[in-house]
């Protein structure tokens, strides 16, 4: 939180695993309730930052059902889901998932969608994604060459068509993959164009965590 605040963010989402196949989640309550121990902490240390409950949810066939039944955690209680799809997934699924869970009334925001096979294969399957009303979501690393340089043409290809609509840190520590999105900031408005880093960083994520509609700059078909 302190790497966060120092480099300019006020307001962070806490998403941890959910329900990761396998092994054992922790349960809405308690995750607002350690949120709300940190938050608490973070004021005691004077580091001028919010956190936000949320989860990252993995995509199963019954996330909609859990979704609707108080099991699992959107971003901020709204209508914004974050769903992460397994890495080798095939795009049969992720439509039906997704669909799923718009059927019930939410938004979903797709987590790294770069970093999946399917998409980074066939990108033109992500200008669909947008078509039905899912939130694109791309990382900080995917765009650094982090995860390798298919993730990073997918993402490249994605901010160059209009088709993000949020970018995130996906912190896992302070050593790498940090919350540090100064340098990030800086080269999207570089490469994509002065105001992109203020529309992924800022404006569409204060939406999201109000429940507003995103903002879409005028997204570009991508041809199979």
């Amino acid at each position: 939180l302190r790497i966060a605040a120092y480099n300019g963010t006020r307001t962070i989402v806490a998403t941890p695993h959910s329900n990761l196949p396998g092994k054992p989640a922790r349960s809405c309550s308690e995750i607002k309730k350690i949120v709300s121990l940190l938050n608490q902490a973070a004021k005691k240390e004077n580091i001028n930052i919010t956190v936000l409950s949320g989860m990252e949810i993995f995509a199963t066939d019954d996330v909609a059902k859990k979704l609707k039944n108080g099991e699992l955690l959107t971003v901020n209680d709204t209508k914004y889901p974050l769903i992460e799809f397994d890495f080798e997934t095939d795009s049969f699924f992720v439509f039906r998932v997704l669909e799923s869970v718009i059927s019930e009334g939410y938004t979903p925001i797709i987590a790294h969608p770069e970093r999946y096979r399917c998409i980074a294969e066939n990108i033109s399957l992500a200008y669909e994604l947008y078509r039905m009303g899912a939130v694109i979501q791309i990382n900080k690393g995917s765009v650094r060459g982090r995860f390798g340089k298919k993730a990073s043409v997918a993402a490249e290809i994605l901010l160059n068509h209009r088709l993000v609509a949020a970018a995130a840190s996906d912190t896992h520590s302070v050593f790498s993959r940090t919350p540090d999105l100064s340098e990030f900031s800086v080269f999207l408005d570089m490469n994509f164009g002065q105001g992109c880093s203020s529309l992924l960083l800022e404006d569409n994520p204060k939406r999201i965590i109000s429940g507003k509609d995103i903002v879409w700059e005028s997204p570009i078909p991508i041809l199979k």
